[in-house]
């Protein structure tokens, strides 16, 4: 039988509670983020780190807006196969193969390839992320304007940002989606990684996903 957890979205970002505390589930972070202990997520043992590059654990416990101990990254996962059904709360680890397409993975985040208008774009998917972001204006053109919206993320603290609303092709596959315009440090942070969009929980909880870290493939069936 699969092993799951229950999850909750807290400030938009993804969370479990375990004996420990809260941990942040962030398949946007590339290292598991605490006070150097060892913790147990879906059958994989994975080591706080108490900083990543010029991130420190602290500085980004103090910034957020709930409780919590720890922050999971992919290197929890990477021999893993998840399921990530955020509108029922679940969190399973799966034991068969999946059935979606190959990406190739950005530091172990998983990525998948949509469309918005005319413009094919590589999005990462980001459970630490609350809005969906687009890294150009000139994707933004296809959207409706719908004004300015606050949001936090553990790495880059509050923020805000202009937003539209854009019909979103996933495969054979479309929903619409709320999506920041991304600048200053978050926009850097997509040009170093080559990607175009990150889709954040919001889109998450209008999603089934399926992702096999090890083989880096993605199966999404949108509700």
């Amino acid at each position: 039988m699969p092993e799951s957890i229950e999850v909750v979205v807290r400030g938009g970002i993804l969370c479990a509670d375990f004996n420990e505390g809260c941990l942040i589930i962030d398949t946007g972070s590339p290292v598991s983020l605490g006070p150097d202990i060892p913790v147990r997520v879906l059958g994989s043992v994975v080591q706080l780190n108490s900083r990543f590059g010029s991130y420190t654990w602290t500085e980004i416990q103090e910034s957020l807006p709930f409780a919590a101990v720890g922050l999971v990254g992919v290197d929890a996962f990477s021999d893993a196969v998840l399921g990530f059904d955020v509108a029922n709360n679940t969190l399973a680890r799966l034991d068969v193969s999946i059935d979606g397409d190959e990406t190739a993975f950005v530091m172990g985040s998983p990525t998948v390839h949509c469309q918005i208008g005319e413009e094919r774009l590589s999005c990462i998917l980001d459970t630490g992320a609350g809005l969906s972001y687009l890294r150009s204006d000139d994707t933004a053109v296809f959207g409706q304007a719908l004004g300015k919206q606050h949001d936090f993320h553990p790495m880059l603290g509050a923020f805000e940002v202009e937003t539209v609303a854009c019909s979103l092709l996933v495969g054979d596959q479309s929903l619409t989606e709320t999506f920041g315009i991304a600048t200053g440090a978050l926009r850097q942070l997509m040009d170093t990684a080559n990607i175009d969009a990150i889709l954040g929980t919001t889109f998450f909880q209008q999603s089934l996903i399926e992702v096999d870290f090890h083989n880096e493939i993605v199966g999404i069936t949108l509700d």
